[in-house]
């Protein structure tokens, strides 16, 4: 399914897409470092860190000579596609990713999961987490396009997957594993 073996692989798409699960995957099956921006973009109690401070961040990231870097951050997702070989757009459903978010968020209710930042637990009742849904909910109409305009740009340059589902998501990762 892959043309070659990536050393640079950028994973994009909506909160709850499946960015952080694919991630971990592609990590076991490449051995690649695995950066998740979350991580770097906030402080303890989802506290934001400086966008200038974070942006310099993204860019030493990307300029390493292996990574698999997973996060949105759309103001920023040029450069990062602009130094991977291999991008994988999760354009999932906005019913699904609000759903799995949700889920995320009542099942590890006060815990720290995964790929999330030191200290930010997760949380469901607060305006915090009612803007994160919002976000979620407007992502496709504002963001989606912003995407597809930069994968268009790169698609004869790129190996560019764009994933749909979670159907498409399990037969992609299962075809890397021969």
């Amino acid at each position: 399914m892959i043309k070659q073996i990536p050393k640079k692989i950028a994973i994009v798409g909506n909160a709850g897409s499946g960015k952080t699960t694919l991630a971990f995957q592609l990590q076991k099956q490449f051995k690649l470092p695995l950066y998740h921006l979350d991580q770097y973009s906030w402080k303890p109690n989802w506290q934001r860190i400086n966008f200038e401070q974070f942006q310099a961040i993204h860019g030493e990231l990307c300029e390493k000579d292996k990574w698999i870097i997973e996060g949105s951050y759309i103001k920023i997702v040029y450069s990062r596609v602009f130094h991977a070989d291999m991008i994988i757009f999760l354009d999932m459903p906005r019913y699904l990713c609000i759903w799995y978010v949700l889920k995320r968020a009542i099942l590890n209710f006060g815990k720290v999961i995964p790929g999330n930042p030191e200290n930010c637990k997760q949380q469901l009742f607060s305006f915090q987490f009612l803007d994160f849904l919002t976000w979620i909910w407007n992502f496709n109409e504002k963001y989606r396009p912003v995407v597809y305009n930069i994968l268009e740009e790169f698609k004869e340059r790129k190996q560019i997957y764009i994933l749909k589902s979670p159907e498409e998501i399990n037969f992609f990762v299962q075809h890397l594993e021969k």
